[in-house]
């Protein structure tokens, strides 16, 4: 081989690189945005969503979600039901779906107050790949807690899925009563943030439209170091820590998803995931 034609070669072959490193860049970066703006949940009626068509906003759509802006009617009184949206026929992990997974599930006008002071909250998800515990931090985000709590004790994340994996951020989310990315429990809670988020593996945050104070049931859990990525827009209240099963929150992050070239709505997981049951148990602090 010529010299020339070696030089030419390692021309071509570091030129490969910084392209292959801007891109790296570029993904990163719209990451960040994807998730500001489509970390998706619907705060009631309101249509938006990652998964569905028209609905959420893409990285490069700021729309917000219509409907309530906080918790209005009677606290706890059920308004109405929504319709879950099949998922994949086939389970991941060897799971199985659970027979109540296309029942209606209620919607509410606000979260009751079921949260006590001097309480300890531990949240137990019961997933199709084994079990993650959540310790809540009803100290830190008290409003969340109560609403995640008070809908727990309602069933209502029973049955649900994992409708979103993003590796660029290391997120597992669920929590959408539809399995689409556009549901929520029919009321949006206020922001609880401290000004110290930084999202590591382990925490525990609500997922949001992009606005402020349009939390709703939607939550994500971080499973890996790409979290914090999100550290550069730290608008999602942290409610919770994974305080065991972080590995099986790593395998359900580590599954298929069904279309990796499809950005946000091809983020579904290729084989099903349900939430099967959330417990939550309560101790004196």
């Amino acid at each position: 081989m010529s010299r020339r034609t070696r030089h030419r070669q390692l021309a071509k072959q570091a030129a490969r690189r910084q392209a292959e490193k801007r891109q790296r860049q570029r993904r990163k970066q719209v990451a960040t945005i994807a998730v500001a703006l489509a970390v998706a949940l619907a705060g009631t009626v309101g249509v938006f969503a990652a998964f569905t068509g028209g609905e959420e906003p893409a990285a490069t759509g700021p729309t917000a979600p219509t409907g309530p802006t906080g918790p209005t009617g009677e606290p706890g009184a059920q308004t109405g039901t929504v319709q879950p949206e099949p998922g994949p026929e086939a389970v991941a992990c060897g799971g199985e779906v659970p027979e109540d997974a296309l029942e209606p599930k209620p919607q509410f006008a606000a979260p009751a107050d079921v949260t006590k002071r001097n309480r300890t909250y531990t949240a137990t998800f019961r997933t199709s790949c084994g079990d993650i515990v959540i310790e809540l931090l009803a100290d830190r985000a008290p409003e969340t807690v109560n609403s995640f709590v008070f809908l727990a004790e309602q069933g209502f994340f029973d049955a649900t899925r994992i409708h979103r994996l993003d590796d660029s951020i290391d997120v597992i989310q669920g929590g959408d009563p539809m399995g689409t990315g556009s549901g929520g429990p029919g009321y949006t809670i206020p922001d609880e943030l401290q000004g110290d988020e930084s999202y590591t593996p382990g925490v525990v945050a609500m997922a949001n439209s992009g606005t402020p104070n349009s939390g709703g049931s939607q939550f994500f859990i971080i499973a890996g170091p790409d979290g914090q990525n999100l550290d550069a827009n730290p608008a999602y209240t942290i409610f919770g820590e994974v305080i065991e099963g972080l590995d099986v929150a790593e395998r359900i992050l580590g599954l298929p998803i069904q279309d990796p070239e499809g950005g946000i709505g091809g983020q579904q997981p290729a084989r099903a995931v349900y939430l099967e049951q959330v417990t939550i148990e309560v101790s004196r602090a």
